[in-house]
């Protein structure tokens, strides 16, 4: 019973979702984007109509006449597709797809999921945003460029107004979830806070205790899963991210729950059958003891490991 509601919870992302980076005019749009949920995008007198049924060589060449530019020149004629693929890529963004935006100097960066497939129109609220063309978006968190991978002053260099990020797809994923299901893997994320170098040691203690953790979820509940396969990435700035990767991995969904009862607040957790729980925290206690311990000292984020 506990397995079947602990997975039902853990959110899962799908192989087809596709991730995007759109720009924000300079930063100028990134509060209205994220306070009002949506993104736009130019070029208001391309109707919708007209990119959705019109012919590619009929809009290109409206671009061109807006754009005031030479469709026979060849460097014209990059700009008006460019700007024509722009559009589509915008209007095919679809439902679950990611999107990331940039604040002003890309100071911040906000993470969201697109939650309708359809681009709608807005004729009314354009005094905050003049682009008509638009896409809800649920946002899920916004970061300070600081505080993420590294990776992601590649992101910010594209001055495309939209673009794929897919190549970065894992990075984006441990930062809108710390707990996920992706292509029949389980990703258990932890975020060290700890701004001092981090004592090898201590994450040696750690990554044990977890996988003596782990082995013996596995047992308690029969699992039989492959836990000698479990996967470390780890990205040890201060602060990093330690993220367990194990393929089915229903031992990893129970751990984070186990964890989630013992190192937080265990009110906070939304499990139902906790009482299936407490027999493998109880034969665990000085592992759980040892771990949170280290968790104290790398100041892990214990409101990041409350998945449920």
């Amino acid at each position: 019973m506990i397995i079947e509601e602990l997975v039902s919870k853990v959110s899962e992302i799908s192989r087809e979702t596709e991730y995007w980076f759109v720009r924000t005019d300079s930063g100028k749009y990134f509060d209205t984007f994220t306070n009002n949920g949506f993104i736009g995008i130019g070029w208001n007198q391309i109707t919708l109509d007209e990119l959705l049924n019109s012919q590619k060589d009929v809009v290109k060449e409206k671009i061109a006449r807006i754009e005031e530019l030479d469709p026979q020149d060849q460097n014209s004629k990059g700009n008006i597709t460019a700007i024509y693929n722009k559009l589509l890529n915008f209007i095919n963004l679809r439902k679950g797809d990611i999107v990331i935006i940039p604040s002003h100097s890309s100071n911040y960066f906000a993470f969201g999921e697109v939650s309708d497939s359809l681009t709608y129109i807005e004729n009314d609220n354009l005094a905050d945003c003049e682009f008509r063309k638009r896409k809800k978006i649920r946002w899920i968190t916004k970061k300070a460029i600081g505080d993420l991978d590294p990776t992601f002053h590649k992101i910010k260099i594209s001055r495309h107004t939209i673009s794929s990020v897919k190549d970065y797809s894992r990075y984006i994923d441990n930062v809108i979830s710390n707990l996920y299901i992706k292509e029949d893997n389980t990703h258990f994320v932890l975020d060290i806070k700890t701004q001092r170098e981090i004592n090898v040691k201590s994450l040696l203690k750690l990554v044990e205790g977890i996988q003596d953790l782990v082995e013996s979820i596995d047992v308690h509940f029969q699992l039989n899963e492959e836990i000698d396969y479990n996967a470390i990435r780890l990205n040890l700035q201060s602060p990093g991210k330690i993220e367990f990767k194990l393929q089915v991995g229903k031992s990893l969904i129970i751990l984070a729950a186990v964890l989630s009862l013992t190192c937080c607040d265990s009110s906070s957790a939304n499990i139902q059958h906790k009482e299936e729980l407490e027999n493998i925290i109880e034969i665990n206690n000085d592992t759980l003891q040892s771990i949170k311990n280290v968790m104290d000292e790398l100041e892990v984020d214990r409101q990041k490991i409350n998945s449920f």
